[in-house]
């Protein structure tokens, strides 16, 4: 049985429908990793802070999101921040620009977080996640006369 049981099985729970789980080797050893199964691609790592053993993760889904969780050795769930995949407009030109140019910011701030875990596409993804997360953190070039 793992050290860090909550934590396995709140990762096992989240993923129960589709029948992905932690690997056995990874929670012994605490080893970072990815998974690739049903459609999701799940970056893990194990870490610690000043209230213990966590495990971090990032899941993308092109039909379930994305979802970016702490999940604590005491049983404890953070949401942590995640890629945005829609952001209001205006219809007053420069406000719509300042919506966007926030929108692509952030994402680009949350980009650079995952990238600094090691949560990096590797290639092998599935199709659309690497085209979402480009469209997501590269604003597209604008042409005259249409909105973004």
């Amino acid at each position: 049985m793992s050290a860090l049981p909550k934590i396995e099985a709140k990762f096992n729970e989240f993923f129960s429908t589709w029948g992905i789980r932690l690997p056995p080797e990874a929670m012994a050893h605490r080893q970072r990793g990815r998974i690739l199964q049903a459609g999701w691609v799940v970056w893990y790592l194990f870490a610690a802070d000043d209230q213990g053993e966590y495990l971090d993760f990032y899941a993308t889904h092109r039909m379930g999101g994305d979802h970016h969780r702490r999940l604590r050795a005491n049983g404890g769930r953070e949401c942590l921040p995640t890629l945005q995949m829609m952001y209001a407009t205006s219809a007053d030109p420069e406000e719509a620009q300042r919506l966007a140019d926030a929108f692509f910011a952030e994402n680009q701030r949350v980009a650079d977080l995952l990238a600094a875990k090691g949560f990096c596409l590797q290639g092998d993804e599935p199709g659309l996640t690497v085209i979402n997360r480009h469209l997501l953190t590269h604003p597209s070039p604008t042409r005259a006369g249409v909105a973004p």
